[in-house]
Formats: C-alpha cells, structure tokens, sequence
C-alpha cells in the first residue's frame, strides 16, 4: 500500500500523463486532441523553428513518442515527444500556421487547433480562375454548338440524303468575356462576347442562356446590371424537372436563332 501510495503521489507531483490522442483533419484545420489521466493547468509555451513550431508542455508527461503523418498542404507531420520536465508537441509545416489551444471544462481534454493561413475555400488565385473559366467557357461552347447544329438540321431536312454537314467547334480563344457578377460561391453571371454577338448567360451549377444582344448594345456595366435586372435569376437557378428539359431545350433553340 506504501508503494502504491508512492507512485500515486510521484504521478500527481509530475502532473497529468497523455492516456490517447486524436487527430483530426479538413482542408483548413487540423485539430490535436490529448486525453489526460488528471485535469490540465493549461500551461504551454510556444517556439517558432525553421519548418516547425514546438509546444512544450510542462509537467506533462508521454510514456512512449507519438508520430502521426498528414496529407494536408499546410501540416505534413506532428510528433509528440518526451521532453526535460514535460513533453513536446512537434508541428512540422511550410507556411506560417496559426495555433490556438481550447481546454474542456473539467479539464481532462485539450484541443490544440492549427489553421490553415490561406483557407483553401477563399484563393483566387489567376490559375484557379483561369480553370474555373476555361471549363465555364467551354460548357457555353457545347451549348452554341447544339444551338448551331440544331440550326443546321433544320436547313438540311430539304436537302438531299448524300449532301455532308460541317460543324465547325467554336474555339475558347474566340470568345471574350465583357463582364461578369458573382451570385454566389458556385454561379456567376457573364457577358460573353462570341464572333459579334454578346451572349447573357448564368455559369455554374447550370450553364443557362438568358439572352444575346448585338455587339456594343451592352457597352457599360450599369447596362450589364440593367439587362441582368430584367432577367428572373432566382427562377433561372431552380434545376428544371425532367420533363421540362424538353421546353428548356426548345427555348434555347428559340433564344439562339432569334433575330437580334
């Protein structure tokens, strides 16, 4: 009984021992969590390193190192070491993170949180845009392709059985975009300019055309909110039921081949 009331004194001098830790990873955090067997005084001291921050723990202990790898662009590895008189918590990155702690109420449980200092969800960066665009830009090109190819059936029910239609695939380089508006995270509404004619379209989770003026008609961006006002976007955004898709598809034929 001495020798266990010994021990029990010895751990409760050296302070709370890591029984488990947990992580948990996103595209912008990543959270630490460490279960003590006593409550947590909620001491840590932070250094800066080279590719590394330390977080030494005082009066912490970890009986055996404990290494876990991740596959986030901002922390690629985090160790947790014995360290003189407490432990380490190694976070081993290449950008400056940001570290905060939380402690449980009772104590028993600290999560140390490492964000990410360029959230992935906010980069603009040209080459993101660039895709972004480039996939927009050819989804509206398959949509005039139909357009012109519907245009050149029509033309060609009259014409002889061994006469041969050409569609020529409209390039991305031939088309400009004049002016765009975010609606929001994943739609956009564009004015494009395609072989002199300017095509009002929404872009994202549908590729819809609203409309096609001629080249110049639509000159300033008071114009551009003007003509994007006379559109009905909410209703434009709703998906169309399946046996819509028909009538959407006509109206598109419609707006197309109409005269400007």
């Amino acid at each position: 009984m001495k020798r266990v009331a010994l021990l029990l004194l010895a751990l409760n001098l050296f302070g709370a021992m890591i029984l488990n830790l947990t992580v948990e990873q996103s595209k912008n955090n990543v959270e630490l969590i460490l279960n003590f067997d006593v409550p947590f005084d909620g001491k840590i001291i932070q250094k800066r390193e080279k590719e590394k921050i330390i977080l030494y723990l005082p009066d912490v202990k970890i009986l055996a190192p404990w290494q876990k790898k991740l596959s986030t662009p901002f922390v690629y590895q985090i160790e947790v070491l014995p360290a003189k008189g407490g432990s380490n918590v190694i976070v081993y990155t290449t950008k400056r993170v940001k570290i905060s702690a939380v402690k449980s109420k009772d104590g028993f449980n600290l999560k140390i949180i490492i964000k990410n200092p360029t959230p992935i969800a906010n980069i603009d960066t040209s080459s993101k845009s660039y895709l972004y665009w480039k996939w927009a830009i050819i989804a509206l090109g398959v949509v005039i392709a139909l357009f012109l190819l519907s245009k050149l059936l029509s033309k060609s029910a009259t014409a002889t059985k061994t006469k041969t239609i050409h569609v020529v695939n409209p390039k991305v380089s031939e088309f400009q975009i004049k002016f765009e508006k975010p609606l929001d995270e994943r739609n956009k509404i564009a004015l494009i300019s395609f072989k002199g004619v300017d095509y009002l379209v929404l872009i994202g989770t549908t590729n819809l055309l609203l409309g096609k003026y001629k080249e110049g008609e639509i000159g300033s961006i008071e114009e551009f909110e003007s003509a994007i006002e006379s559109q009905d976007i909410s209703q434009a955004m709703k998906p169309a039921p399946q046996d819509e898709i028909f009538t959407t598809i006509e109206e598109y034929k419609r707006k197309a081949s109409g005269e400007l």
